[in-house]
């Protein structure tokens, strides 16, 4: 048995009566916590038993979890989750605070140190991202959507079997606090049945974009560390690398050994990287790991587009729309840098003709161009600049003469030819792949919750 000493407390929140559980010393400087989608603020059990000498820790149930109140009109929203937050904080009388909130309950506390950066001292985000692995919650809620009702034992089974970092003794405890009594004798899950019903009706997660969301994280002022759990199947260590290189003042830490529930699969290691991180806050030491990264290109086009039309193309499309301006602007310069600019075939002026005017179309101006593309377009631009820097070469060459200079006329044609079917290439490419565009399948309310899609 986990040894604990906490108070539990009550307080009504947007007509909902929302349960939470407080240790340590109420004059301590406080730390509010939010957990993950399924369960209760006791999954922070073992964290705040060993942080409770130096802090004043609330564990708060959230609307639909643990012991709080469910919603009757179904708003799950992670707006409303936010809402709760403040109204709790303003309930609390807290100012401000350490926020710590592991995956759907770390969402929550993202957007509420974006919408509310003057309560944040820092934040503490447990395995999650802007972008879950599918895997991952896809696991999470087999789990959660599995038998109804069982025994108490049958449960403790089930969900050893899908966590086996822990002992039967722990989760026995830890399922205490997720399972009720049912009127038949049996044991349910504590969370709002709704969510593992099919058709619920319920308003669930958020409906931001995967681009919007790097964005809420990188509005994030406050020093923020980020812990993921080393054999983690819903945050990728790729996800999360990108991740404290994009936020303005974050660090990563990993727990080797621990899963997605990283205070409990390691209770010892996540104290500690949590501890000195706030330490670190408190002396005015804190600093990221590395300088934040600007957003990559790809994903400025991408959000740009969005802002200008909602069902724009995909960043595939961006790249075929820079591959065929390229070949129609090599086309433009093949045909522009001839050495027979402005004169006939037989050296005398055209009808008509005035000084050239291709000094727009230098090869140094068009590499730049193409440069300007960047990471989007990279493959198709560098093959592309190679035929800018060949035909920049042509007006070197002498007039033909000769036998050459009877196929002059015929290579002049081709040359035409090549500048016409890349101006259709830069037409043509992008409706082609705006026809053939497929639309991806949305997400479930439980995936949304959960952050992935």
């Amino acid at each position: 048995m986990v040894t604990i000493a906490y108070a539990d407390k009550e307080v009504t929140v947007n007509g909902l009566a929302l349960h939470y559980q407080e240790w340590g010393d109420a004059t301590a400087p406080p730390i509010l916590m939010l957990h993950g989608f399924g369960v209760s603020g006791h999954m922070f059990d073992e964290f705040a038993e060993r942080m409770q000498d130096r802090y004043r820790l609330i564990a708060l149930d959230q609307r639909g979890h643990g012991d709080s109140a469910w919603a009757a009109d179904g708003d799950y929203t992670r707006q409303t989750f936010v809402d709760d937050v403040e109204q709790f904080r303003m309930a609390l009388g807290l100012e401000r605070f350490v926020l710590l909130g592991h995956s759907m309950g770390g969402l929550n506390a993202v957007s509420y140190a974006v919408e509310y950066p003057q309560c944040v001292q820092s934040l503490v985000l447990v395995d999650v991202g802007p972008e879950a692995a599918k895997e991952g919650v896809d696991n999470i809620i087999r789990f959660t959507r599995g038998p109804d009702e069982l025994d108490f034992d049958e449960f403790v089974e089930m969900a050893h079997r899908f966590n086996q970092r822990r002992t039967i003794e722990n989760i026995r405890e830890r399922m205490r606090h997720r399972l009720k009594p049912a009127a038949n004798g049996k044991w349910t899950w504590k969370f709002d049945k709704r969510f593992r019903a099919p058709d619920n009706g319920l308003r669930i997660g958020s409906d931001l974009t995967n681009d919007q969301t790097w964005a809420l994280y990188r509005g994030i002022g406050a020093p923020a560390l980020l812990v993921r759990g080393g054999e983690s199947d819903v945050l990728s260590a790729e996800v999360a690398d990108r991740c404290v290189r994009e936020m303005q003042r974050a660090r990563l830490a990993v727990v080797p050994g621990a899963g997605h529930s990283v205070p409990g699969d390691s209770p010892d290691t996540f104290t500690e990287v949590v501890r000195e991180f706030l330490a670190d806050v408190a002396r005015g030491k804190f600093e990221p790991a590395v300088v934040a990264d600007p957003p990559p290109l790809a994903e400025l086009v991408t959000a740009q587009r969005q802002r200008t039309a909602p069902r724009g193309p995909s960043v595939t499309t961006v790249v075929l729309i820079g591959a065929g301006a390229a070949i129609a602007l090599g086309g433009v310069m093949l045909f522009a840098k001839r050495p027979a600019e402005g004169k006939a075939a037989n050296g005398r002026p055209k009808r008509g003709s005035s000084a050239p005017t291709t000094a727009a179309f230098d090869g140094a101006a068009a590499a730049a161009l193409i440069e300007s593309l960047g990471a989007v377009a990279q493959r198709n631009t560098a093959r592309a600049q190679s035929l800018v820097e060949s035909a920049a070469l042509l007006p070197a060459f002498p007039p033909a003469t000769g036998r050459l200079a009877k196929t002059a006329p015929r290579k002049r044609g081709i040359v035409r030819t090549a500048a016409r079917l890349g101006f259709k290439a830069a037409i043509l490419i992008p409706r082609l792949a705006l026809g053939r565009r497929r639309r991806k399948r949305p997400p479930s309310r439980v995936q949304r919750l959960l952050g992935h899609g």
